[in-house]
């Protein structure tokens, strides 16, 4: 069996070495550009929450303005019951509220008139 020449085992070695490197680089870019699709979903899901929460205050604000709109309107329906001649208490009775809540519908439908 022949010997190899110290040379010939160097380059081989280099070789070998250079074969390991170039593999543990495309290793590196590969899990670079990984993380780099992980760091862009989670940024995108970020926003998509984001955006859920601007439009379920929106739509919050839009009930709660509503639910105020109709509160009034109820206020005016007990004011005109209360015009009718009926006492609070029955008119409280009837619709099946506290005085203390009937009170406060006529105090917001009054706040308006």
């Amino acid at each position: 069996m022949t010997k190899e020449r110290k040379s010939a085992a160097a380059l081989a070695a280099r070789e070998k070495a250079r074969t390991k490197a170039q593999e543990m680089t495309r290793r590196h870019e590969l899990l670079l550009e990984k993380a780099a699709d992980f760091f862009e979903l989670e940024d995108q899901s970020a926003a998509h929450m984001e955006r859920a929460r601007v439009q379920a205050q929106q739509i919050l604000d839009q009930a709660t303005q509503t639910v105020e709109v109709e509160r009034i309107q109820r206020g005016r329906i007990v004011l005109e019951m209360l015009a009718a001649g009926e006492s609070r208490a029955l008119v409280a009775q009837r619709l099946g509220v506290s005085v203390g809540e009937l009170r406060s519908l006529v105090d917001a439908a009054g706040t308006t008139t």
